[in-house]
């Protein structure tokens, strides 16, 4: 099977852009929400269990 490169179509383009923005929204939320439950964590035990009640990783970049 060969795979052909076709140019994007104005709806593939803009549904591509909204993925890509609601993606980028998403990770600073999580980013946003990992430096707040660091601000408010007594100390690191309470800090990384917080983090994994929350689904979220320390030192996570994005």
């Amino acid at each position: 099977m060969r795979s052909e490169r076709r140019p994007l179509s104005p709806d593939t383009s803009e549904f591509a852009r909204a993925r890509v923005s609601a993606e980028l929204g998403l990770r600073h939320q999580r980013n946003q929400a990992a430096r707040t439950v660091a601000g408010r964590a007594r100390d690191v035990d309470d800090l990384r269990g917080l983090l994994a009640m929350l689904g979220l990783e320390a030192g996570a970049r994005g």
